[in-house]
């Protein structure tokens, strides 16, 4: 199948890319940084893969893709700004409309965030996210009708990634999550990846849900403080 990942060149993304080329697939990254999958020997298939460097916010910008049987909405970004609605939301809404709706699909997922479910954050981030939830719902409806393919949005709590080492490595902060996390740690992003997977590739009737992988993660009204 010919699979679209955005935020593709780390973190998550990343990993979900080198699992559908591990998988036998074509795939399709877009990032607004440079590719980091078809220069590494270690990634199996890379002659399989081809990047569009292109900021999803952008709707002009966004290249074109036509045959898309998987499209996995995964770039985001958390900046406590209004930044975070146009990008997570908008741009995750331009990415959708423009590739989810051909008659050829299969599957969309959101990775959206556990954030969206239980309110821990920034509040444009949580907005944000939460938005994406409402609109993985919206997107179900349509795909469904129209071509019976499946949408739904996976919502993690804490993954493993460079991006996040600074939280991890907050002995302060990191506690504060753990206290509130039964499974007392984070996924990796091998885990992640397998998610995304098995919700586009192997689920063919589960849609319009937003499956929460968070290890248990609880509300916790002091877990930010916001100024």
């Amino acid at each position: 199948m010919r699979v679209l990942v955005t935020g593709s060149s780390q973190g998550i993304g990343r990993q979900v890319c080198v699992k559908f080329l591990e998988m036998g697939h074509e795939v399709f990254g877009i990032d607004i940084l440079s590719d980091t999958i078809s220069c590494d020997e270690a990634v199996l298939q890379r002659e399989h893969y081809t990047h569009y460097a292109a900021d999803i916010s952008c709707k002009e910008a966004l290249p074109e893709i036509n045959d898309i049987h998987i499209l996995i909405n995964n770039a985001g970004i958390q900046t406590a700004t209004e930044k975070d609605i146009t990008v997570n939301l908008l741009g995750t809404m331009a990415v959708t409309e423009k590739y989810a709706f051909q008659p050829c699909i299969k599957s969309v997922l959101f990775n959206s965030s556990v954030s969206s479910l239980n309110g821990n954050e920034f509040p444009t981030y949580v907005a944000s996210k939460a938005g994406v939830t409402g609109y993985m719902k919206n997107c179900a409806i349509r795909l469904a009708n129209e071509y019976r393919a499946t949408c739904n949005a996976v919502c993690f709590g804490g993954v493993a990634t460079d991006l996040n080492k600074p939280v991890m490595e907050n002995e302060s902060l990191w506690k504060k999550i753990m206290d509130v996390t039964p499974l007392k740690r984070w996924a990796t992003v091998q885990e992640a990846a397998e998610w995304c997977y098995f919700m586009t590739a192997v689920n063919t009737f589960c849609t319009g849900q937003a499956i929460n992988i968070s290890g248990g993660e609880r509300n916790c009204a002091d877990l930010f403080v916001w100024e």
